[in-house]
């Protein structure tokens, strides 16, 4: 096989985050139902949709392992990862809302609910724009994975940020303070979904400055990790 090592630790972590987000996902929710919990179905969904953030570079995997080369890069491989930003986004920000602010759902979900839409379109109208990759004419064999990350200089960056940093203070602060305010298991419970939420953005962030390499195994198992926390913590 073509790939370098680069390639080839880029292609494995991003495939066990996508395969790990979607089991996971799908083990929550199954969870949500025996245990009657509504917030475990939307912590599933969050689960499942943060795992699909990869799926990009998991099909690019894909190709080069059974066509030895890319896939023609026009921002397809950015934009099949990031449409699910913000469907991740909103399921995170509804479980934020109902323990933290339960009387303010509908006003928080409707104010993400229009931020994300508009970030989905302004990806898909101008992905040259929006996103740093090199346009690309797959000749094999290839030796590396398609590499991208936001314009955060750009609308799509900035928007991005208006979603990304919110439950960052929301959900990681938020919860850490119910924290302070609460004690024995409950305390942990929360410390947990507070974690869980830190890992979520610092790590997520860490994603889009990473080049691959053997970083990258840190930064997706920092990613991963906000999984389980999240799952303790409630």
């Amino acid at each position: 096989m073509a790939l370098e090592l680069n390639g080839w630790i880029d292609g494995i972590t991003a495939s066990g985050v996508v395969f790990f987000g979607i089991v996971i996902g799908l083990f929550f929710i199954y969870e949500a139902r025996k245990r009657k919990a509504k917030l475990l179905v939307f912590l599933g969904l969050a689960n499942l949709f943060a795992g699909l953030m990869f799926l990009g570079v998991f099909l690019d995997f894909l190709f080069v392992l059974i066509l030895g080369q890319n896939i023609i890069n026009n921002g397809i491989v950015a934009l099949l990862s990031y449409i699910w930003f913000g469907p991740v986004i909103l399921s995170a920000m509804y479980i934020g809302a109902e323990l933290i602010a339960p009387k303010l759902i509908i006003p928080i979900i409707t104010i993400f609910l229009i931020i994300s839409i508009i970030f989905e379109i302004v990806i898909f109208i101008d992905p040259g724009n929006s996103f740093n990759f090199i346009p690309s004419i797959p000749k094999p064999p290839s030796k590396n994975l398609i590499d991208y990350n936001v314009n955060l200089l750009t609308l799509a960056g900035i928007l991005m940020g208006g979603l990304l940093l919110p439950v960052l203070v929301f959900l990681g602060f938020g919860f850490l303070y119910k924290a302070f305010q609460s004690s024995g298991e409950i305390r942990k419970k929360f410390l947990l979904l507070s974690a869980g939420s830190i890992f979520f953005c610092i790590f997520g962030l860490l994603e889009g400055l990473t080049a691959p390499g053997i970083l990258v195994i840190f930064v997706r198992l920092g990613y991963a990790s906000s999984f389980i926390l999240m799952y303790f913590g409630l």
